[in-house]
């Protein structure tokens, strides 16, 4: 029995590993709970200012192109006032005067529109600004916390899959080198697959839903092909060796 064990110690060994780490992280999300809640306020805060900073950015850079765009015209309306009053000599001193003062009303007038244009665009971002609820029932804070927990439920989950593999290629006609190989691997993929939910539970308060789940797809990713290539040698050589005696 040891010696049939014995090409698939390593995959069990990460296995049980994988096991207490989940056992681990349940603790800690009750034992550390507040800690933990307080974290991702911390976090979600965080990004709350920077979301708030992008926001000023863009206003900002909005109302530099109206006001740009306002001085162009302006100075558009100057020239051809200009050139008409140099094309009719018949304009007197007394003219010239008054329509001075018209374009300086004018353009009086176009600069209390641009403040206030920039005061509604300034009050209207801040209506925008999302307000950031840091309760226990904040969805997004729910949200947090449910990813964490999926991380303890993964590491528990994959650490019997890789157990059950690894006794499933050890009594197959696998070599000796698959039988080392392939538990090894699906051990790793099942420690790595719950640590992206961890940090994917962690970075969703700072980056939102979708974009934390984005981030953590290259860590993700290769924890599912390692643990599918673990499962998918198991199962092609139990099959062969279904069919095989069969056969015989």
């Amino acid at each position: 029995m040891i010696e049939i064990i014995k090409p698939v110690r390593y995959g069990i060994l990460i296995s049980l590993l994988g096991l207490v780490f989940g056992i681990g992280w349940a603790f800690w999300l009750v034992l550390g709970h507040e800690r933990i809640h307080k974290s991702l306020e911390e976090r979600a805060a965080k990004g709350q200012n920077s979301h708030g900073l992008i926001q000023l950015l863009e206003s900002n850079t909005a109302q530099a192109h109206e006001n740009k765009t306002s001085k162009t015209e302006q100075n558009e309306h100057s020239h051809r006032q200009s050139s008409k009053e140099a094309d009719a000599h018949q304009h007197t001193v007394e003219d010239k005067a008054l329509s001075k003062e018209g374009r300086m009303m004018h353009m009086e007038e176009e600069g209390h529109h641009d403040m206030a244009e920039g005061g509604h665009q300034h009050t209207a971002g801040e209506e925008a600004k999302p307000h950031f609820e840091g309760g226990h029932d904040s969805p997004i804070m729910e949200l947090s916390h449910t990813r964490l927990r999926r991380g303890h439920v993964h590491a528990m989950g994959l650490g019997l899959v890789t157990i059950a593999i690894s006794i499933v290629l050890a009594f197959t006609t696998a070599p000796d080198r698959v039988k080392i190989i392939a538990p090894i691997l699906t051990g790793l993929g099942g420690l790595i697959y719950p640590f992206a939910w961890i940090v994917m539970g962690y970075r969703t308060p700072l980056f939102g839903p979708d974009a934390a789940e984005a981030s953590v797809t290259v860590i993700a990713a290769p924890g599912i092909a390692l643990v599918l290539l673990g499962i998918s040698t198991a199962g092609l050589f139990l099959l062969k060796d279904i069919f095989v005696k069969k056969d015989a």
